[in-house]
């Protein structure tokens, strides 16, 4: 099992949004009953920001250990790969690749994971000044020569911490 992969990145696309909808109602028919929620994340989710093309999906669960196996099962028979924490504990990570990439993250629902993201999503969409400079590095990244998800990962992890500890500021005032 191969976690690590090639990067690139892509202008925004708004097909993005109708990719996540309709990707949501497979989800929701295979996994549905297990969910609390199910949201858009990342920077596909952003208008207006540079993303790898892969839609990020988190999904929310009351407790992902007491349901993992049905999940995986489930999300298994829709083609997806399961891929376990990924180094990221408390989250089960799953991605499918093809016509479209999709990365389905099942985190607990209102948990740190889940609140997280999606405070970075909506400070993002609030803040286009912060999305623009946010693309910026990513591209900076990719010019300095990461070309792998991992490095690449790595490498925007501070600028992601700075946004987040703005995001919790920005949530809070």
């Amino acid at each position: 099992m191969q976690i690590d992969e090639p990067v690139h990145l892509e202008p925004y696309d708004e097909s993005w949004n109708e990719l996540y909808r309709s990707e949501r109602k497979r989800l929701l028919l295979a996994v549905g009953g297990l969910t609390k929620a199910i949201e858009h994340f990342g920077s596909t989710s952003v208008p207006g920001m540079t993303a790898k093309p892969i839609i990020d999906i988190l999904v929310g669960v009351e407790d992902p250990s007491v349901a993992a196996d049905e999940i995986i099962r489930r999300l298994k028979g829709i083609g997806y790969e399961h891929l376990g924490e990924a180094g990221i504990p408390g989250r089960r990570y799953f991605r499918q690749r093809g016509l479209h990439d999709y990365n389905v993250h099942v985190v607990q629902y209102r948990g740190e994971l889940w609140n997280n993201n999606l405070l970075l999503r909506d400070y993002l969409s609030e803040h286009p000044e912060e999305a623009q400079r946010y693309s910026d590095m990513k591209k900076h990244i990719l010019e300095r020569g990461a070309q792998t998800l991992l490095s690449y990962s790595d490498q925007k992890h501070a600028f992601v911490s700075g946004l987040l500890e703005r995001a919790a500021a920005w949530a809070g005032a």
